[in-house]
């Protein structure tokens, strides 16, 4: 009964922190297309939940699966340890690394009425926000991946270059398409 509590747990985090995600690609884009002020307001507010969201669904996901870990006698396997440092990077990538950008977003929320969407729309198309976000998403799948897999050490590390390549490549593709729809509006 406690084991499948936890697995419940654990699974239950990963797909709260992938909603958490999605939440985030969502609002960024509706507010990078806000027609108006008020109509991106309601996206960046809503944004300001997805941290609470994801932390949550992170510290569930890293208490269970230790929990997990140390009963099944895991903890130190391979999979294990780069599914740790993947953690570890996600974590850093959504905290010291998009922190600014997101006070940026949070700032011209926070300005006066009389401002208009621009303000907004550029703050939210900062490419550390996109960058940050697929580095999550990436790394997050092979994660998911790892934990389901269980690889030997070169395959774990091959998972995780595998998602670097994906996150620069999409990173490489966003840019271009981002810049065809800005050049496009104006």
């Amino acid at each position: 009964m406690t084991r499948s509590l936890l697995l419940f747990a654990h699974i239950s985090g990963m797909l709260a922190l992938f909603v958490g995600l999605a939440l985030e690609w969502i609002c960024l884009n509706a507010v990078q297309r806000a027609a108006t002020r008020d109509e991106g307001l309601q996206w960046v507010r809503l944004a300001r939940v997805v941290p609470r969201l994801s932390g949550i669904a992170m510290a569930t996901i890293i208490a269970s699966g230790l929990v997990l870990g140390a009963r099944v006698g895991v903890l130190g396997n391979a999979w294990m340890r780069v599914s740790y440092g993947a953690l570890l990077l996600m974590a850093v990538v959504s905290g010291p690394v998009a922190r600014s950008p997101i006070r940026a977003l949070t700032r011209a929320a926070d300005r006066p009425a009389d401002a208009d969407a621009s303000t907004l729309r550029t703050a939210a198309s900062n490419p550390i926000l996109r960058l940050a976000l697929r580095v999550r998403i990436a790394f997050g799948l092979a994660v998911v991946y790892l934990m389901i897999a269980k690889p030997d050490p070169p395959q774990s590390l091959l998972v995780m270059a595998i998602a670097s390549v994906a996150t620069i490549v999409t990173s490489f593709s966003g840019q271009t398409a981002q810049s065809r729809s800005v050049e496009g509006y104006q």
